[in-house]
């Protein structure tokens, strides 16, 4: 998937940007139960994961266990590629990670409007 590091950082980068800015838009609240997660690809060529929360509860621990579970699965499924060596299995994980911590302000945000709208 990843021809070479230098495009696997514009990937990583354009990754992580699209996961974070996903989380700030998550799906909407008629998304279906076995849809909470939805796969593409944005206009630049990066794929992208769409996480909805609106069945969930976040003021509960479960709900937003629940919604850390989603981010974890959406930013493995982004970030997965080839794995064909050990430095590729190593930009991978180090992209798991940064899209992680690049989601959780989107995540906070999510949670704080539910306590003060819900």
């Amino acid at each position: 998937m990843f021809a070479s590091a230098k495009n696997f950082s514009r990937n990583l980068v354009g990754a992580a940007g699209t996961l974070m800015f996903a989380g700030l838009c998550i799906a909407g609240a008629t998304a279906p139960a076995n849809a909470q997660i939805a796969y593409g690809v944005n206009e630049t060529g990066h794929r992208v994961a769409y996480v909805s929360y609106a069945d969930l509860d976040l003021g509960s621990k479960a709900g937003r266990s629940r919604l850390e579970n989603r981010m974890r699965t959406a930013a493995k499924e982004v970030c997965h590629g080839s794995a064909s060596d050990r430095w590729v299995a190593a930009e991978e994980y180090r992209c798991f990670q940064e899209t992680l911590n690049a989601t959780r302000t989107a995540t906070m945000a999510a949670i704080e409007a539910e306590k003060i709208g819900g």
